[in-house]
């Protein structure tokens, strides 16, 4: 069951960039440097059931990524720290979901800010897995960490490098700062957990 619920983990980050590009190709003229990729579930985008589908079916998978995530380090005899590692998984899939059933302008599709949740990830499993981790995962980890800092940085603000203009394409820089940093991180405990 581990290894399912481990897989759903990896699953959701594959999921979530079929889900954009897809849904971008049923626009003509929509621009992944100038729009938001929320705007594709909005309701001047020709099908935006296809993006907001989804971004509930990624989330959904990201919730059962983070349990497998808590199974997994609690197997390991780190409950606790995997719970908190599991939880800021599940909370991005919470995030994702609410986006999906929400789409833009309502305020609710920021999910609370539960997507943010996935930030903490490396920081939990760096402590779930002292000790037992390789320093090429160590590496991985703080890079991961550091990547989405600095992209979230820029995002809000640090350097005025944002503009309306490419405010999408820095958007794609957090999704793919963030997001494949999931799907390894899962694919590295399956592995472990086999």
């Amino acid at each position: 069951m581990n290894r399912i619920l481990l897989a759903a983990g990896i699953g959701s980050s594959l999921l979530y960039f079929v889900t954009l590009i897809v849904a971008s190709l049923t626009w003509p003229g929509y621009s992944h440097v100038a729009q938001y990729a929320s705007e594709l579930g909005s309701a001047d985008a020709p099908f935006p059931m296809i993006f907001n589908a989804g971004i509930v079916m990624t989330g959904g998978l990201g919730i059962l990524g983070g349990l497998g995530v808590f199974l997994c380090l609690a197997r390991l005899g780190r409950p606790l720290s995997g719970f908190f590692a599991g939880a800021a998984l599940a909370a991005w899939g919470v995030g994702m979901v609410l986006g999906g059933l929400h789409p833009m302008p309502d305020p609710r599709h920021h999910g609370y800010g539960l997507v943010m949740g996935v930030v903490l990830l490396p920081v939990f499993l760096m402590i779930a897995l002292r000790g037992r981790a390789s320093a090429g995962e160590y590496i991985f980890l703080i890079a991961w960490l550091c990547a989405m800092a600095l992209v979230l940085g820029i995002m809000f603000g640090v350097g005025g490098m944002v503009t309306t203009a490419n405010v999408g394409l820095w958007q794609r820089g957090l999704a793919l700062a963030m997001i494949p940093g999931i799907g390894i991180a899962c694919a590295r405990l399956l592995k472990r957990r086999t």
